[in-house]
């Protein structure tokens, strides 16, 4: 998995609509499991992160990754 969060940590987050949202700063993981829980993103500063769906922490949005709906050159969201 290492080699995996290393090649797409940096990508632009896009929203359903080819928005940008930001960019990918971590990837949040299980630790017993190995599951991928979600992402962290540092969102554009032109957003207000209240009128966004997800929660901040340490100044990085969490996402879950049900909301991933894909991954590609750019890290889409379903919504």
């Amino acid at each position: 998995m290492a080699v995996f969060a290393r090649e797409i940590v940096g990508r632009q987050v896009v929203d359903s609509h080819s928005q940008l949202l930001g960019t990918l700063r971590d990837i949040v993981f299980d630790k017993q499991s190995g599951t991928v829980l979600g992402i962290r993103v540092k969102i554009e500063e032109n957003l207000d992160p209240t009128a966004l769906p997800w929660d901040m922490n340490e100044g990085l949005m969490e996402i879950p990754v049900d909301e991933v709906a894909r991954i590609a050159s750019k890290i889409h969201l379903k919504r």
